[in-house]
């Protein structure tokens, strides 16, 4: 439960004021204004459900006309006057029933599990049972592609058509134990090569989803208990699809008392920023921006006026000091490098918090040596594209059985307004820690499930 003051100035005709002075704006000089300010805070109003997006589109837009006639041009160097990209969708989404969703975890299985499939070593890493389908992460190892060759390592993205995709899914079929089968269609898939060293192939990273045909009802954890893999040569591999993990949940405190002040922290820990286009690059004014948003916050009775964020500045706001943020990256990146040379322990989970506003499951949880993540899947989850236009619609900490408190660090992921995001603690998770409490929050709430760290003795 949280409180904020009464409103002093209707958030329309706040906006409306902010813009109003780009009517002065004249032919080849800068617009008025913080670039940027106007956007940040009519995203903040969309966020914070202070201002319907529609309108706020609409505010900002009624000076375009104007601005072009005189020779103005927008884009991520002027500022767009507009929710776009940034809050547009949230409102919709979050509005949507969650039985429409097709996304939500229903039953998780960790591998590594061997498929046969002539021409290539293939694993399955991840299968994730869905209303829509099953979600499946693969490892592919075999020579695909004749080009892939050179003295060096080399990464790069592939296309669905190209392979290992169109192997797997001419080679291998898939059925569960309704004897309905799935037709595969391809995901983002990535490859590594390496050549010029024996007994170092090429390896691919990537997903698929698997569709039950024909789709005549949502597919069901309780119906679905396993699914068959089987080449064309006529051997399977049975994957156990799991019933979700009973483990403790909970209702938890968001990092701050009410929305606005959670909002704002997240803004206000950036401190540097720059964005660019064509060649040209901006550095945007953060602290300003920040300042903009926090006084229209202020103005409308959203954010206290003895709020900590305002009195202890970006540090009291959870930003990253100096050296910190970098260190956490550095780290990050060679703690991943060694669990990709090694295996993680693995463990699926599909536990669904007791969120009301907001819909998440903890997929899994993975553990290497310190280096511990979890799998998120949550909505509504709109993405951003560039601060200030932030959606922080999730946000994940923990504190482990030691008394160790960790930072949720975003990783891999994606997918809107239904999405799924890994994400990684830090500071690492001593091996002292048997058991996690992982909390999500939102801008309005916060749950706890507290889980069992894999591959660590109970």
């Amino acid at each position: 439960m949280y409180l904020v003051s009464m409103f002093r100035e209707d958030p329309e005709a706040f906006l409306r004021e902010l813009a109003a002075p780009l009517s002065e704006a004249r032919r080849g000089e800068p617009l008025p204004g913080i670039p940027f300010s106007r956007e940040a805070v009519a995203n903040a109003f969309v966020m914070l459900g202070l201002l319907r997006e529609q309108r706020a589109e609409e505010i900002l837009a009624e000076h375009r006309p104007a601005l072009e006639a005189k020779g103005f041009r927008f884009g991520v160097l002027t500022g767009e006057l507009s929710v776009r990209p940034g809050a547009h969708g949230f409102q919709d989404a979050q509005e949507a029933s969650r039985d429409s969703l097709a996304q939500i975890p229903l039953a998780v299985t960790a591998g590594p599990v061997p498929i046969p499939l002539g021409g290539m070593d293939l694993t399955l890493t991840w299968a994730v049972l869905t209303a829509g389908g099953v979600r499946l992460r693969l490892r592919a190892t075999g020579q695909l592609d004749d080009d892939m060759s050179g003295p060096h390592l080399r990464l790069y993205w592939v296309l669905p058509s190209q392979p290992p995709a169109g192997k797997i899914r001419s080679g291998l079929s898939v059925t569960d134990n309704l004897g309905r089968k799935y037709r595969m269609r391809p995901g983002s898939w990535r490859g590594t090569g390496m050549s010029g060293q024996r007994g170092q192939p090429p390896r691919w990273d990537g997903e698929m989803l698997a569709e039950p045909e024909p789709r005549v009802e949502p597919v069901t954890s309780r119906a679905v208990r396993w699914l068959e893999f089987t080449a064309a040569s006529g051997q399977a591999a049975r994957v156990i699809m799991p019933a979700p993990a009973q483990v403790a949940t909970g209702t938890a405190e968001p990092p701050w008392p009410t929305p606005a002040e959670c909002y704002l922290a997240a803004l206000a820990s950036v401190t540097c920023m720059s964005i660019g286009a064509d060649g040209d690059t901006v550095e945007l004014d953060t602290a300003q921006i920040v300042a903009a948003v926090a006084e229209a916050l202020l103005w409308v009775g959203a954010l206290p006026p003895d709020s900590a964020v305002l009195s202890g500045g970006t540090a009291a706001a959870g930003g990253p000091a100096g050296w910190r943020e970098p260190l956490a990256h550095r780290w990050g990146a060679h703690a991943w490098q060694r669990a990709r040379e090694g295996e993680p322990a693995r463990v699926g989970l599909a536990v669904r918090l007791p969120l009301r506003q907001a819909t998440a499951v903890i997929e899994s949880i993975t553990a290497h040596e310190d280096l511990v993540s979890v799998q998120l899947y949550g909505h509504p989850w709109v993405i951003g594209e560039y601060w200030p236009m932030i959606t922080p619609c999730f946000q994940v900490r923990a504190v482990d059985d030691t008394g160790g408190e960790h930072d949720g660090m975003s990783g891999s992921g994606g997918g809107s307004p239904e999405g799924s995001w890994e994400f990684w603690f830090w500071p690492p998770v001593p091996p002292a820690a048997r058991q996690i409490r992982v909390i999500v929050s939102t801008l309005r709430e916060a749950a706890w499930a507290e889980i069992d760290i894999p591959g660590r003795p109970a």
